[in-house]
């Protein structure tokens, strides 16, 4: 076991500062506090603060930077010190199994990587670009240290709460402007070549594999909820159909995962469930936070990204966070919404989304991959909507039981919950039904 003071170093963050901060700040301390609750399955949280003090010459205390500064930092003769909050994500480090399975998928390498060798290529001029992701100031195979969110005024909606139009708007656009940063790369920096080509090591397929045991036991949940539990599986006919044809009808989904070169492609997020963003809200008189007026947001953990269509990610959005009367009402709007999204950003990077990206290949590619959007929310569903803390407290309780459901079968948990819980249930078969009528055209 990894004990969490051996995870980061006193020269971690000198550099962490340096890159923060820049030049001039001295680390004199630093803590690290693991975040309580959530394992994580893909990895572990904590926070680190680091103190540190610059040295202020008395010009620039008496001009506009020196009084800025005295706001923001404590004065002590002529130092400012100053304690800088800072997100810390790492491999699972208090559970050995748990930390190989993820090391031998590459999950967690994947996306610091990305951070290092890919989006710190994007471009990044405000005049350009909206923000649609953190900053990072060290990133390790092993460990990452990232802007702190939370203390930006950043907050992850409530357990359970509903995602609006606004919200679904604004996230659509931070990932027009992801996708439009990829094909910026692509075209303007890459002169055409293709990301997979420059980039593939990093970009490899992480999750939606026969080989990945925990994708295997979501598809069986699903299968499980299908047969026992649809409203579809109480006619004797389409069960039968159910039982012997969806397994295999759900294979597509791997073929759906693999690159395209029929449509194009940019770096997909492919993971945007609830806790995958994080939104700046309006407040009211009495300092309540209003969840129902974000004003901002940004994308967060990119550890399953690939290179394929943007339809992958619309659909992670559509089906990941939105219920079905939301889907019906809206979704054409959200469809014009996104390409015109994506045509506003890449103008302002002097590229056509006409010549990238046809409105008829942008409607083609969202016949195509529809079916991975149902899959995916009916295997993430069953996992992240169980009652808030019931995994982490599963995993401290009972190991065994945790990798049994995590990665062998779900089937008695889910289906537990399913009855149990009215929450759990309704947004499995908002998903499943769907799924169901899409395969088999059931009315």
């Amino acid at each position: 076991m990894v004990n969490l003071s051996d995870l980061i170093s006193f020269d971690d963050c000198v550099e962490v500062v340096q890159s923060s901060l820049g030049e001039g700040f001295r680390v004199i301390s630093y803590r690290l506090e693991k975040v309580p609750g959530h394992p994580g399955f893909l990895g572990e949280y904590a926070h680190l603060t680091v103190s540190t003090v610059q040295i202020v010459s008395s010009t620039r205390v008496s001009n506009g930077i020196g009084y800025y500064l005295l706001r923001k930092f404590k004065f002590q003769g002529t130092k400012l010190s100053h304690d800088q909050s800072y997100f810390v994500k790492c491999l699972p480090f208090t559970d050995a199994k748990q930390r190989e399975v993820v090391q031998d998928l590459g999950i967690f390498t994947k996306e610091a990587v990305c951070y290092r060798e890919l989006f710190a290529r994007f471009e990044r001029n405000p005049e350009k670009v909206l923000k649609w992701r953190p900053e990072y100031w060290l990133a390790r195979d092993d460990l990452m240290v990232m802007e702190d969110l939370v203390d930006a005024g950043y907050r992850s909606m409530p357990f359970q709460r509903s995602f609006g139009k606004e919200h679904v708007m604004l996230i659509l656009e931070r990932m027009a402007q992801m996708h439009a940063c990829s094909l910026d790369l692509q075209y303007n920096q890459m002169k055409g070549s293709r990301l997979d080509e420059k980039f593939g090591k990093m970009l490899f397929e992480t999750t939606f594999m026969r080989e990945n045991p925990w994708f295997v036991a979501g598809l069986k949940g699903v299968l499980k909820v299908a047969l026992d539990a649809s409203k579809y599986s109480r006619n004797p006919d389409y069960r039968s159909m159910i039982q012997s044809q969806l397994m295999d009808k759900m294979d597509r989904i791997y073929e759906l995962s693999q690159p395209s070169h029929r449509f194009q492609s940019v770096i997909v997020h492919k993971d945007l469930w609830y806790n995958n963003m994080m939104f700046r809200f309006e407040y009211d008189q009495t300092g309540n936070v209003l969840y129902d007026k974000p004003l901002d947001c940004v994308l967060i953990d990119f550890q399953i990204s690939r290179y394929q269509p943007p339809a992958i990610d619309f659909f992670c959005t559509i089906y990941l966070l939105t219920r079905r009367p939301h889907r019906d009402q809206l979704y054409d709007f959200y469809v014009q919404y996104y390409h015109d999204q994506l045509r506003q950003k890449l103008g302002k990077l002097q590229l056509q989304v006409d010549l990238i990206l046809p409105w008829q290949q942008w409607l083609e590619s969202l016949e195509h991959y529809k079916l991975f959007g149902l899959l995916w929310s009916g295997v993430l569903h069953a996992y992240v909507n169980l009652p808030e803390g019931y995994i982490g407290e599963l995993h401290a309780a009972d190991p065994e039981a945790y990798h049994e459901f995590g990665l062998v079968s779900r089937d008695a948990i889910l289906m537990r919950f399913f009855h149990s819980d009215s929450y759990y249930r309704e947004t499995l078969l908002d998903s499943i039904d769907e799924t169901l009528e899409y395969l088999f055209e059931f009315k």
